[in-house]
């Protein structure tokens, strides 16, 4: 009896452990399986990593190097300027691959060659692109890696505009979800990539004209809203994605995946932000965050837009760190509402995730320059003195002059009478 006891209870006890083991597992979270060599998921709002995968390691971006391009075109072009295209189209070491097909001496606005980058992914439009910003392709591409450097995507060196394989034209997985964020932030920028087809003009017949965004998940997805994708025999397939969903938009990086999984995998990935973390406000519009001292009055400094934190489900919030940076240099005599006086940096661990503009809640005056006339006040006083008191002196004297002479006159007549 005793022997039965014993092995109902050991047998009692296995179940437990196991159904025990087995709820504890069910509750762990599956991270996204990822193909790609490289992979990175951030949250925009917030400039939080929500997962990653070789984040640093060295990798070849292929047609996603036209963002930097396109940003670029955006920030320094003029989008309804023509560009005419140069004899570098006919250099086949430059120039092949996607293309639109541009002849020297061809004229296009460059909002079409943007079109034709950004969709097509055309690696004569990017060429064409460089050479109307930075007048040649070597000045462009030093501007595309300082800019870089701006951003904060330190291990990216560029050789090119277009992506395609050069030794020593690399980026990583965190470097281009840094660049396409800013990019994606100007929205120029954003209208482009989320563009599923547009028709350029062309002043010759039979060349392309209509460019259709190669993004299969542009297609597929409505809360997809971009951004590139990019495909070389050396970078494999490369994708930056963007999805906006219930006030919260993510960008994606896959790097060298082997094959057309790149989107599934995507979307693992963006569920996977969706599901797991939260995003609240940390600091609301209008919040003080500093102050500034003007004309002796102190000057509340606030944000125009919130700060946001993202949080994994069940987890603690991460601790951010605020630091602010004067813009002014000098002692400050007056302000507009309005006006950027300093930024604030949100970090996180020391990483730098967001910058934004601190401004001045209100208008403070120079002061009015008064003029001191109490130290000419006796110069003043002195010449209204002269001016009186001289001229009455100088009649009194004469008078006094003219009494005694005429005195004396009398005394003369009334001597002579006598």
């Amino acid at each position: 009896m005793k022997f039965i006891t014993a092995f109902l209870l050991a047998i009692f006890m296995m179940v437990s452990v196991t159904s025990t083991a087995f709820a504890e597992d069910a509750t762990l979270v599956k991270l996204p399986q990822v193909h790609g060599e490289g992979a990175y998921l951030i949250d925009v709002k917030s400039g939080q990593t929500l997962f990653m995968k070789n984040p640093d390691k060295p990798l070849a971006p292929a047609s996603t190097t036209k963002i930097m391009t396109g940003l670029l075109a955006i920030e320094r072009g003029n989008l309804n300027e023509t560009v005419t295209a140069s004899t570098t189209m006919l250099n086949n070491k430059l120039v092949y691959g996607t293309q639109i097909y541009l002849a020297p001496g061809e004229k296009l606005l460059l909002k079409d060659l943007l079109y034709a980058l950004l969709l097509n992914s055309a690696n004569d439009a990017a060429v064409d692109i460089a050479e109307y910003i930075g007048s040649d392709l070597p000045n462009f591409v030093d501007m595309m890696n300082q800019r870089a450097l701006e951003i904060g995507a330190t291990e990216t060196h560029f050789q090119n505009p277009s992506g395609l394989t050069e030794s020593g034209h690399v980026t990583t997985a965190h470097d281009l979800a840094l660049i396409a964020r800013v990019a994606y932030q100007n929205p120029v920028f954003a209208q482009y990539v989320r563009t599923k087809s547009q028709a350029i003009s062309r002043s010759k017949a039979d060349l392309p004209i209509q460019m259709v965004n190669e993004n299969k998940l542009l297609w597929r997805d409505s809360a997809v809203d971009g951004i590139k994708t990019g495909y070389t025999a050396a970078a494999q397939n490369c994708l930056v994605a963007s999805v906006t969903k219930d006030g919260r938009q993510l960008i994606g990086v896959i790097l060298k995946s082997p094959g057309r999984e790149i989107y599934t995998d995507m979307q693992d990935m963006f569920e996977y932000g969706f599901t797991q973390y939260k995003q609240t406000i940390l600091k609301p519009t209008g919040s003080v965050i500093s102050t500034a001292m003007v004309n002796n009055e102190p000057m509340n400094l606030i944000i125009d837009r919130p700060i946001y934190i993202t949080t994994k489900l069940n987890e603690q919030s991460p601790t951010l760190d605020l630091r602010v940076i004067p813009t002014y240099t000098s002692a400050l005599t007056s302000v507009e509402e309005g006006q950027v006086l300093a930024n604030v940096e949100v970090l996180n661990k020391g990483t730098l995730l967001n910058t934004l503009p601190l401004k001045s809640s209100r208008s403070i005056s120079a002061p009015t320059k008064q003029v001191k006339t109490h130290s000419y006040l006796p110069w003043v006083i002195g010449i209204i003195i002269m001016g009186i008191i001289l001229p009455l002196f100088i009649w009194n004297k004469r008078y006094s002059d003219f009494q005694r002479c005429k005195q004396r006159r009398f005394t003369r007549r009334r001597e002579s009478s006598n």
